[in-house]
């Protein structure tokens, strides 16, 4: 037979793995082999089930050796799928030291990758050749689905589907003992301090949808564009900006104005004036525009999309094209959803709620934060207290049951002429992982600036002292 045809595998070096986890299984090379591999990335049954029972044996703070081993297997009655005592004895034997074990382990764990990709690219020719009622374009959806499946186990060596009691709780005690060594292993943060605080420890649980309601000229796109540039550059991580209603230069300039705190004007100068008919130092400002356009070029982590109308299937497709190519994305940043084309339904709401619930599924697929900008009704205006609630989101019912946080924007200033014009509400109306409040803050000329919150608290209610509040 032709090797292209055989199946990856090194029953070699599956075999140095187990019998250098046999001799010095307490030793810290032995204890990085172990945690590169799982049962599964061995080839042969008989090495299945032995580096099984030996991470239980782990797990019960058992040692692993020859005679404890045996007896483990032999009590589960498993031990002729190990190959017996006498296989067992000749592992350990044939193995002189662990001296080598992390390249073995290393080269077990490729051949399983690549047994995975096969095994990936095989259902993937068997999807397009089935006739099961899938259409074309679904059928490419869940091989894009596949193709992230391998991205995802050639970085981290899991795969969907059920998983073990044992691998789950190795995946939480590392994450656990990451959080107390000091290392990022929480979600994200949004770059208001205040909201973050408000937010707790857990910040922004990755896997979640994070919507963002308020009425037009409220701050939502600025909200949406602070949370990119933090994500990009205090997090380091990709952000993927869709942008539905504003064009993408225009998007740039808002991005670059609000990072670094300077007037969007001073893009639009007016060249018969000494100067430039702008409110400051415009050369100082344009300055500071070039330094922070390098840095955000730097961190290669701002991706933005202006196509008009976008599908579900399209903001998907992206995502998962820079996670292929990143490796990992931090936030998926759409703005906003009625804007986006959606598939027919009998109502609207039905075929929101459709983009709502794909939108919540490719956050749990890409294990990042998936922020939406959502329109609500005018009737909030009616109210007395027109601070937003989510069931004031417009032809889109469902968004509270799929959504983990719903953030709403409120300005007085926006109804009021002689209110202050810059003061804003966030109102974290649910919070799925911990509280619920409000946090102000304040816009002015297209950034939000914190607020000392004690303070402001006692402002508006010294100014408004017999108005009902929602919070």
């Amino acid at each position: 037979m032709n090797d292209f045809n055989l199946i990856p595998q090194n029953l070699e070096a599956e075999q140095s793995v187990l019998g250098g986890l046999m001799l010095e299984a307490g030793s810290e090379r032995s204890q990085m082999a172990m945690s590169m591999l799982k049962p599964e990335s061995f080839f042969s049954r008989a090495h299945q089930v032995i580096f099984s029972e030996m991470r239980e044996l782990v797990a019960s703070q058992k040692p692993i050796d020859l005679i404890t081993l045996t007896e483990s297997l032999e009590a589960k009655s498993v031990a002729n799928q190990a190959g017996g005592f006498a296989y067992l004895a000749e592992l350990s034997k044939n193995t002189p030291s662990s001296a080598n074990i992390v390249h073995y382990a290393l080269v077990v764990r490729e051949k399983a990758m690549e047994r995975y990709g096969i095994e990936k690219l095989v259902s993937a020719t068997e999807l397009l050749y089935s006739r099961n009622g899938m259409t074309t374009t679904q059928k490419f959806e869940a091989i894009q689905i596949m193709f992230t499946d391998i991205t995802d186990h050639a970085k981290t060596g899991s795969r969907r589907g059920l998983r073990p009691l044992i691998e789950v709780t190795e995946s939480w005690t590392d994450g656990l003992e990451g959080r107390m060594n000091g290392e990022k292993v929480r979600g994200l943060t949004t770059g208001i301090g205040s909201l973050d605080d408000l937010l707790g420890v857990k910040r922004l649980v990755r896997g979640s949808l994070f919507v963002v309601g308020a009425r037009p000229k409220m701050g939502k796109t600025t909200l949406y564009s602070s949370m990119a540039i933090n994500c990009a550059t205090v997090e380091d991580e990709p952000a993927l900006m869709f942008s539905l209603e504003m064009p993408d230069e225009q998007i740039l300039e808002k991005i670059i104005a609000q990072k670094a705190r300077i007037n969007p004007n001073v893009f639009y100068p007016d060249m018969t004036k000494s100067d430039f008919g702008y409110p400051g130092d415009w050369q100082g400002d344009f300055n500071k525009v070039q330094g922070v356009l390098g840095a955000l070029i730097s961190t290669n982590n701002l991706y933005i999309d202006d196509t008009a109308g976008p599908t579900l299937s399209h903001i998907v497709a992206e995502a998962r094209r820079i996670k292929r190519l990143r490796g990992k994305v931090g936030m998926v940043l759409v703005d906003y959803l009625t804007l986006m084309t959606a598939e027919k339904a009998e109502r609207n709401d039905l075929a929101f709620g459709a983009i709502t619930k794909g939108l919540k599924n490719l956050a749990k697929e890409l294990d990042c934060v998936v922020v939406l900008l959502t329109q609500l009704n005018r009737d909030l205006e009616k109210r007395t207290n027109k601070r937003p609630l989510p069931s004031d989101s417009r032809d889109t019912g469902q968004i509270e049951q799929d959504c983990d946080y719903w953030i709403g924007i409120y300005r007085e200033g926006a109804y009021d002429e002689m209110a202050n014009q810059a003061g804003t509400e966030l109102l974290l109306r649910l919070n799925r992982h911990g509280n619920s409040g409000v946090v102000f803050c304040e816009q002015r000329c297209g950034v939000i600036y914190d607020c000392d919150q004690e303070a402001e608290a006692q402002k508006r209610e010294t100014a408004a002292p017999t108005q009902k509040r929602m919070f």
